[in-house]
């Protein structure tokens, strides 16, 4: 993943916390304008930290002066003068216990997918199974997909085929979705814009950026390929990087969901065997194929 979006990432948060606590002090700041509160603000201080020395809980003075200055501000409309932060396991500092929170997650997933152009993802909730042929199939298998989402991801590796228009970007994005609310980062990537990248880490001659165009491929956490076999393919160069990417992840177990119009024989004669071999791994790979009429016709 790109170190400068995890930056920018983290960048969000430090400015929500910057407001946060900027605007409590300007409120804290005002309030103490007024004689009445500073005396009750600053009594409530001095009692609040002499409970500290002794090493007790907040006692009955504190919690009542406390009472009395948040009663000023409220009936005064000034505003509260502790720092209101949207996350309130990590006050908005990106990190619980040295590992990202979740509110960090949430802004690195939203970039992810703002540079993927996946912006609408979808729901399992909201799916119509009415517009299939087969419609108790598809509700297995989107229940299984779902299960697939929760689990310890013993099978690293989805591939949904079948031909245009029958749902696989569509089951697609409503397992991306689950991902995400399971606070997972996701990247979602076309095979096009993949097979760019490939192309351009094979001609570069700067070897930052020939980490960099692979590095996002290899080490996300988890990785959606949408449309494998429609890119604009050199072949010994796609082929290359394509069996690096897969095998890679498969060897540090880090989940890959594909789609693709090619079926498995279609995949070991468009690229070759070993890019077959981990795509279709009963051990650690589920491949499934969908039928049936383009949907997007159904629909209208």
């Amino acid at each position: 993943m790109k170190a400068s979006l995890i930056e920018k990432a983290k960048k969000i948060i430090e400015d929500r916390r910057y407001d946060a606590v900027s605007l409590a002090q300007s409120n804290k700041i005002e309030a103490l304008k007024n004689e009445e509160f500073k005396k009750i603000y600053y009594a409530y201080l001095d009692s609040m930290q002499a409970d500290a020395k002794e090493g007790k809980d907040s006692s009955r003075q504190t919690i009542m002066l406390e009472g009395e200055y948040l009663d000023w501000l409220k009936e005064h409309e000034v505003g509260e003068i502790m720092p209101q932060y949207s996350c309130k396991k990590c006050e908005d500092s990106g990190y619980v216990n040295g590992k990202y929170c979740d509110c960090l997650v949430t802004e690195i997933n939203e970039l992810l997918k703002k540079e993927s152009g996946f912006l609408n993802l979808e729901r399992f909730d909201d799916a119509n199974f009415e517009i299939f042929e087969e419609k108790e199939k598809i509700k297995k298998l989107y229940s299984k997909m779902k299960e697939w989402c929760y689990s310890n991801f013993d099978k690293t590796l989805i591939f949904l085929a079948g031909q245009t228009g029958v749902g696989k970007t569509h089951l697609m994005k409503c397992m991306a979705n689950e991902l995400i609310g399971r606070q997972k980062l996701v990247l979602l990537t076309t095979s096009f814009a993949m097979n760019q990248d490939f192309l351009k880490s094979y001609s570069t001659r700067d070897l930052e950026e020939k980490n960099h165009l692979l590095d996002k491929y290899l080490t996300a956490e988890i990785l959606f390929i949408d449309d494998l076999g429609t890119e604009l393919r050199q072949r010994d160069i796609t082929t290359q990087f394509l069996y690096q990417v897969l095998n890679e992840r498969k060897m540090q177990k880090r989940p890959t969901v594909i789609t693709s119009n090619l079926n498995l024989d279609d995949i070991m004669e468009y690229y070759d065997e070993r890019i077959s071999s981990r795509i279709s791994d009963k051990e650690t790979s589920i491949s499934i194929y969908l039928k049936g009429k383009d949907l997007r016709l159904l629909k209208y």
